[in-house]
């Protein structure tokens, strides 16, 4: 597909306007051969310093700008680096149906630090030049514009939120290409850290798995992602990069940690389908890339069903607890208690309950007590040391001061100005 047939002329003056106001920087449509195919402006510098070299110093600039926009669609995300005068651009990709069509190139300016000596940087990156004299580029005003990292990097994403806006881009596909490299690197660094140990490496494989499973089964999406990138590093280190045997290693995982997700709750009947097609999308695979990102996907797919099954148990614990201490809290109720309720431990009962309610449990208990008391004394005559015996209180002056401490008055107080308004 050519990129006029994605981006048309009106989409990119409608993006360059919004992107042009917010920046002030120039921006560039290049299509897979680096070609410019629609600009606000651009940077003439080149051509101003060589004229009589335009053909080469625009090829140049078109190879620097396409290689900036195949980095970013490589890396899945916005790209920085200089054009060949060695000033500031960055890129991100136009994708459609996961295909590279070009990208938006934007920036040619210098960091502050850059201002002083950028006349000498141009002159060193073209004293090759036949056609170049230094007398032409000290004479020449540059009129460069000047912006930090920081805004660096917010312009790029900022354009590329716009591409989103625009939808000419492919964001699910970035987002696939980012988590496949950063997967990779990771990988790659762990591998490296392995050649300079000394560790027994099927030990570390085996110590590895364990601690995926046990992850898997607490629902720990992120804690695995890394323990994954660790265990195929090991594997990738024992197998000598032996395709064929880390997609059998790979496809044993995929085995125990189905056995785990079922250990953790999950029906083996909701599993059984989806085994049976990660195996077989396994077994197509024809490069380690894909094998990673396919693995990484399954995992989180298990991981996703036990995380639902461990928050439908944590709801029903939950709500255990609230209806015993809701039916009971004008009681004397104790941690112990409420924790039996739920088939919990203490510990965890008052973490969950902290966690469900943004209260703790003895918050929760005075709080239900005191808007009781606040009940009574509204709609009823009863006597303070009744009232107070009557929620839950150990006595009135106790009664008293929590109800001092959340109201800003005493319950007489209270009673008095209330009922006068009922009145």
């Amino acid at each position: 597909m050519q990129i006029t047939k994605y981006v048309s002329l009106k989409t990119f003056s409608d993006l360059e306007k919004i992107y042009c106001q917010r920046t002030g920087l120039p921006l560039i449509l290049i299509n897979r051969e680096g070609q410019v195919i629609y600009k606000n402006n651009e940077c003439r510098i080149c051509l101003q310093l060589l004229p009589n070299e335009k053909k080469t110093v625009e090829r140049n600039c078109q190879l620097r700008m396409l290689q900036a926009v195949e980095e970013s669609f490589r890396w899945g995300e916005g790209y920085i680096t200089t054009c060949p005068l060695g000033l500031i651009i960055f890129a991100v990709p136009v994708i459609a149906k996961q295909k590279l069509l070009g990208g938006l190139i934007s920036g040619f300016a210098i960091f502050p630090e850059m201002a002083k000596d950028i006349k000498e940087e141009i002159a060193d990156k073209l004293e090759n030049y036949h056609d170049f004299h230094p007398s032409i580029l000290h004479n020449h005003r540059l009129n460069l514009k000047t912006i930090s990292l920081r805004l660096t990097r917010e312009y790029l994403s900022f354009l590329l939120s716009l591409t989103r806006k625009y939808r000419i881009n492919d964001f699910i596909y970035l987002k696939e290409k980012k988590e496949r490299y950063i997967q990779q690197f990771k990988i790659a660094n762990f591998l490296d850290d392995l050649k300079k140990s000394e560790s027994d490496i099927s030990r570390k494989i085996l110590d590895k798995q364990n601690e995926i499973i046990q992850r898997v089964k607490l629902g720990d999406k992120n804690g695995a992602r890394e323990i994954l990138n660790e265990f195929l590093g090991s594997i990738f280190f024992e197998s000598g990069m032996n395709f064929e045997i880390i997609k059998v290693r790979a496809i044993e995982l995929v085995v125990i940690i189905s056995r785990a997700a079922i250990e953790a709750g999950v029906e083996a009947k909701e599993l059984f389908g989806l085994n049976y097609s990660y195996l077989t999308d396994l077994n197509k695979v024809k490069d380690i890339e894909e094998l990673l990102y396919k693995l990484n996907q399954i995992l989180e797919n298990f991981i996703n069903k036990v995380s639902l099954i461990r928050d439908k148990k944590r709801k029903i614990k939950s709500k255990k607890m609230m209806d015993y201490v809701n039916q009971n809290f004008t009681m004397k109720i104790t941690a112990k208690q409420v924790a039996e309720a739920a088939g919990l431990s203490i510990s965890r009962a008052l973490h969950l309950f902290k966690e469900e309610t943004g209260l703790s449990l003895t918050d929760y208990i005075i709080k239900l007590r005191l808007d009781y008391g606040k009940y009574l004394l509204l709609n009823t005559d009863i006597k303070l040391a009744e009232l107070a015996s009557e929620v839950g209180f150990y006595d009135q002056s106790h009664f008293t001061r929590y109800f001092k401490k959340k109201e800003g008055m005493s319950p007489s107080q209270f009673r008095s100005t209330h009922k006068r308004e009922q009145v």
